[in-house]
């Protein structure tokens, strides 16, 4: 004997497209922002101009990246070169690749981050 059990959903099937769309946006948006604050902790701060051109481009469709920015004349060369010697007390933490390498070491946390926003779960 078997049982058979039909389940209908009371929602169209674009609407959970559309929120589950949303939700990855969001995350998208959200895991830029927590790659931003990753990278801080690494990048050189001698004056703070080049910590303070650090900003994220947002994402309003999920074709299109975020983008993680430090927009200074010399923000390419630091990164660039991981050779440089941040030797300062106060940016013991500064190193070149401040940004690829907070990225990979961080890749899952930003994946958990994207899939978490996908369900519509409220991250802090």
């Amino acid at each position: 004997m078997g049982i058979r059990i039909n389940v209908q959903s009371t929602f169209l099937l674009s609407e959970l497209t559309d929120s589950i769309l949303a939700g990855t946006v969001q995350g998208m948006n959200q895991a830029g922002e927590y790659l931003l604050g990753k990278s801080l902790e690494e990048v050189p701060m001698d004056q703070l101009t080049l910590a303070q051109s650090g900003t994220v481009v947002h994402t309003t469709d999920v074709d299109t990246p975020v983008q993680v920015v430090y927009d200074t004349p010399y923000a390419a060369r630091l990164h660039e070169h991981p050779e440089y010697q941040f030797s300062k007390k106060s940016n013991a933490g500064a190193k070149g690749k401040y940004l690829e390498d907070p990225a990979v070491e961080n890749r899952k946390e930003m994946g958990d981050i994207v899939r978490a926003a996908a369900r519509g779960e409220l991250l802090g």
